[in-house]
C-alpha cells in the first residue's frame, strides 16, 4: 500500500472510494478509516503510509483473532488517530505445517503515533520492531506475548506504557536501550490513572456506590501500571542492566505509592461514609414547611451546644484554672461513671432467675462484640499512611535513590537547620523563659494549628490522616507533659517549634517556585559552611544526645569565672566539706582555684538543694550573685534538655539522610551493589 506505482488503476479507484487514498511519490495517505478484517496468509506492507483517521483490526469490537501469517509491515508510518491492534496474531504457522522460505518480521520502525495505540492480548510469533518509534499518548501492550526477539530500540513514551502481564520468552532478546522515559514522573503516573480507570472492569454491585466503584477502578488501574513497570524492570535486571532498571523501579514505586493513597481514599470512603437506602430525592417534602420538626431540631442543637460548653470547661479548667478544680471535676465524673456502671450490673439481678441473668449478659456481650468489631473496620490505618508517607518523602528527597545531589541538598539543609535553630535557642532561651506556663500552652497548641493548616491546605487525603495523627498525639503529650513535668515545658516548646520548622523548610523543598529554590539553598549552604568553620560538631547526629555541652558555652562556667576567688573557695566548700582549701587564705594557687571551679560545676545541682544552714551561709558570701547563680543553672538545664530532645528527632533524620546517601551513591556507582 506505501508504494503507489505498484497499485493497479482499478485497484487504486476503489482506494480512493473507500478510504479516501492518496498516492504521494514519498507515502500514501489514507484519509479515512482503515479496518483490516481479516486475517492474511501474505505479507502485508504499509510502509511509508499516513493514516489521518483510526486504523483498526476490528469494524465491529470482539474477542475474534486475526492472523498475519507472514507479518506486517508498518515501517516510517504516521497514524494521526487511534490504532487498534488488540488481539492479533503476527507470524503464526500456515495451514498443513507449511513455512515461508523467506519468514519476516513484524516491522513498525520510524512510526510516529499520536493518538492511542492497543496492542493487548496480542501475541508475536515473529521478531517484532519498534525501533526509533514514537508514541506521543498511551500505548497498551498488556498480555502480550513475545516469542522472538522485541525490540524497542529508541523508542519515545511521552505518557506511561502499560506492559502489565507481558510474556517475554527470551528477556534477553528484548532490545530496550536507549528507551526514552524522561517524560515519565510521578505527575504522568497520576495523569495516567486518571485517564484510564475507566477502562478497569470492576464489580458493578448494586450496594456500592459510584464513587466507591471508582476508586476500586483506580487502584486496579494503579496495580496494573506497577506491574506493567515491574515487567520491564526485570527485563533489564536479567540483563545486569541495573542502571536502566533503577528507572523503571522509581516509576515502579511512584505507582505504589499512588495505590496506596488511593486505598487510604478508598477505605475512608468504605467506612467513614454511610450511605442510606432512604436517601431519595422527593419534590414534595420541599412544597411545605414540617412545623412538627421544629422542637427536635432545637433540642439537637441545644445538644451540640451544650456538648460544646462541656468540652470547652474542661479544657479552660486544665490550662487556666487550678489544678484543684479539675481534680474534682474528674472524681465527680469517676463516681458517676462507677454509679452507671453498678446499676448496669445490678440489672441483671432484677429478674432473679439464672437463664435471664445469662441472656442479659450474653446480648450484652455480642452487642459490644459487635460495636468492637465495627469501630475496628472504621479505624484509620495508619500502617499504610506510614507506608505511604515513607514513599513520598524519599520520592521528593532523591527520587527514590536516584538523585544524589537531591539528598546531598536535602541533608545539608538538615544540618543548616539543626544548627541555626540551635543557636536561635541558646540566645532566645532568657526570652522564652520570660513567659509563663499558660503563655507557652497556647503558643504550642498555636504551632500545632499552624502546621495542622499547612497540611489541610494542601487538600490531600494522605495529609490529613497526618494532621488527625500528628495534632491529637502532640497535643496529649504537650498537655500531658505539661501537667506531670511542668518544669519540661520550655524544652517542648523548643522542640515542637524545630518540628515546625523541619516541616516548613521540607515543604519550600519540595516547592517548584524557582524563587523559593534559591533562598532555601542559599540558606543552607550559607549556614553550613559557617557550621564548618564554628561548630563542625553540629554535623554529628549524637554529639547533642551523649554530650549536649559540647554545642553550646555553659553561662554557669561564665558567671563562676566572673566570681572573685574567696567566693569561689567559699562556695567549694559549701558543697563539700572536705574540700582541702583554708577559707581564710586568699592566697591560693591559680591549680588549687581550677579545683574549687572544677567542683563547683560537677556538683552545680547541688546548689538548688542545699540545707537551711549552708543555704544561709552561701546568701550570706554571695549574696544577689546566689539568686543569679540559681537562675543560670536552671537555664542551662533547660538549654541542655532542648539540645538532647531536638538531637533526637536531628538523629533519626540524619540518619536516614545518610541511608539514602549512600544508597544513591551505590546505585550510581560503576561498581555493582
Amino acid at each position: 500500500a506505501g508504494d503507489t506505482t505498484s497499485i493497479s488503476l482499478s485497484e487504486l479507484e476503489n482506494l480512493k472510494n473507500s478510504y479516501g487514498y492518496e498516492g504521494k511519490n514519498y507515502k500514501s495517505i489514507f484519509k479515512k478509516e482503515v479496518y483490516i478484517n481479516y486475517s492474511c496468509l501474505e505479507r502485508i506492507v504499509f510502509s511509508n503510509c499516513e493514516f489521518k483517521s483510526k486504523i483498526s483490526l476490528h469494524k465491529i469490537d470482539n474477542s475474534h483473532k486475526i492472523a498475519f501469517c507472514n507479518g506486517i509491515d508498518f515501517a516510517n508510518c504516521i497514524f494521526e488517530d487511534d490504532v487498534n491492534f488488540k488481539r492479533f496474531v503476527s507470524g503464526t504457522p500456515l495451514p498443513d505445517n507449511k513455512y515461508y522460505n523467506n519468514e519476516r518480521d513484524t516491522i513498525f520502525e520510524n512510526c510516529i503515533f499520536n493518538k492511542r495505540v492497543d496492542f493487548h492480548n496480542s501475541k508475536f510469533v515473529n521478531s517484532v520492531y519498534f525501533t526509533n518509534s514514537h508514541f506521543k499518548d498511551y500505548v497498551d501492550f498488556h498480555a502480550c506475548e513475545f516469542n522472538k526477539i522485541a525490540c524497542f530500540y529508541g523508542v519515545t513514551f511521552d505518557k506511561a506504557p502499560n506492559f502489565s502481564a507481558c510474556y517475554f520468552k527470551e528477556p534477553k532478546a528484548v532490545n530496550l536501550i536507549n528507551v526514552d522515559i524522561d517524560k515519565l514522573d510521578f505527575k504522568s503516573v497520576e495523569k495516567y490513572i486518571e485517564d484510564n480507570y475507566q477502562d478497569e472492569t470492576c464489580e458493578n454491585k448494586q450496594e456500592i456506590t459510584e464513587e466507591q466503584r471508582n476508586n476500586n477502578c483506580k487502584l486496579k488501574c494503579a496495580k496494573h501500571l506497577k506491574d506493567s513497570f515491574r515487567v520491564i524492570k526485570d527485563v533489564l535486571i536479567t540483563q545486569n542492566n541495573t542502571l536502566e532498571a533503577q528507572e523503571w523501579h522509581k516509576l515502579e514505586l511512584y505507582a505504589k505509592e499512588k495505590e496506596l493513597e488511593i486505598q487510604l481514599s478508598k477505605n475512608k470512603n468504605d467506612n467513614l461514609k454511610k450511605e442510606s437506602k432512604n436517601q431519595v430525592y422527593n419534590p414534595k417534602d420541599y412544597e411545605k414547611f414540617n412545623y412538627s420538626k421544629i422542637i427536635p431540631l432545637i433540642i439537637f442543637l441545644l445538644k451540640i451546644i451544650g456538648h460544646l460548653s462541656v468540652n470547652i470547661l474542661i479544657f479552660v479548667e486544665l490550662v487556666l484554672v487550678a489544678p484543684f478544680f479539675t481534680i474534682m471535676f474528674y472524681c465527680v465524673y469517676v463516681v458517676f461513671f462507677i454509679y452507671k456502671i453498678l446499676t448496669f450490673i445490678l440489672k441483671s439481678f432484677y429478674p432473679l432467675d439464672i437463664n435471664k441473668f445469662i441472656i442479659f449478659w450474653r446480648i450484652k456481650f455480642n452487642k459490644i462484640k459487635r460495636k468492637l468489631i465495627v469501630s475496628g473496620r472504621k479505624m484509620l490505618d495508619f500502617t499504610l499512611w506510614s507506608d505511604c508517607v515513607l514513599l513520598q518523602v524519599y520520592r521528593n528527597t532523591s527520587n527514590h535513590h536516584t538523585n544524589f545531589l537531591k539528598i546531598l541538598n536535602f541533608t545539608i539543609l538538615m544540618i543548616s537547620l539543626y544548627a541555626f535553630m540551635g543557636f536561635v535557642f541558646s540566645k532566645t532561651i532568657n526570652f522564652i523563659l520570660s513567659f509563663n506556663s499558660v503563655s507557652i500552652i497556647i503558643a504550642s497548641y498555636i504551632i500545632l494549628l499552624v502546621f495542622a493548616l499547612m497540611l489541610v491546605n494542601v487538600k490531600k487525603q494522605l495529609y490529613q490522616y497526618g494532621v488527625i495523627l500528628i495534632f491529637m498525639l502532640c497535643g496529649a503529650f504537650t498537655i500531658s507533659m505539661i501537667l506531670f513535668l511542668s518544669s519540661e515545658y520550655i524544652s517542648i516548646f523548643c522542640f515542637l517549634i524545630y518540628f515546625l520548622g523541619v516541616l516548613i523548610f521540607y515543604l519550600f523543598f519540595i516547592c517548584k517556585i524557582k524563587l523559593f529554590i534559591f533562598l532555601v539553598r542559599f540558606f543552607a549552604y550559607m549556614i553550613f559552611i559557617a557550621t564548618i568553620i564554628t561548630k563542625p560538631q553540629f554535623i554529628n547526629p549524637f554529639t547533642g544526645v551523649f554530650s549536649s555541652d559540647k554545642l553550646y558555652e555553659s553561662q554557669f562556667e561564665k558567671s563562676l569565672n566572673d566570681l572573685n576567688a574567696s567566693a569561689i573557695v567559699n562556695l567549694a566548700s559549701i558543697l563539700q566539706n572536705d574540700f582541702n582549701l583554708h577559707l581564710k587564705d586568699q592566697n591560693i594557687s591559680f591549680t588549687e582555684l581550677n579545683s574549687a571551679k572544677a567542683l563547683i560545676i560537677a556538683n552545680k545541682e547541688n546548689l538548688l538543694k542545699l540545707n537551711d544552714a549552708n543555704l544561709n551561709i552561701t546568701k550570706e558570701v554571695l549574696g544577689e550573685k546566689y539568686t543569679e547563680l540559681l537562675k543560670i543553672i536552671n537555664q542551662d538545664k533547660i538549654t541542655e534538655n532542648t539540645i538532647k530532645s531536638t538531637s533526637v528527632l536531628y538523629s533519626i533524620i540524619l540518619l536516614l539522610c545518610i541511608f539514602s546517601l549512600q544508597k544513591t551513591a551505590r546505585k550510581n556507582s560503576i561498581v555493582p551493589s
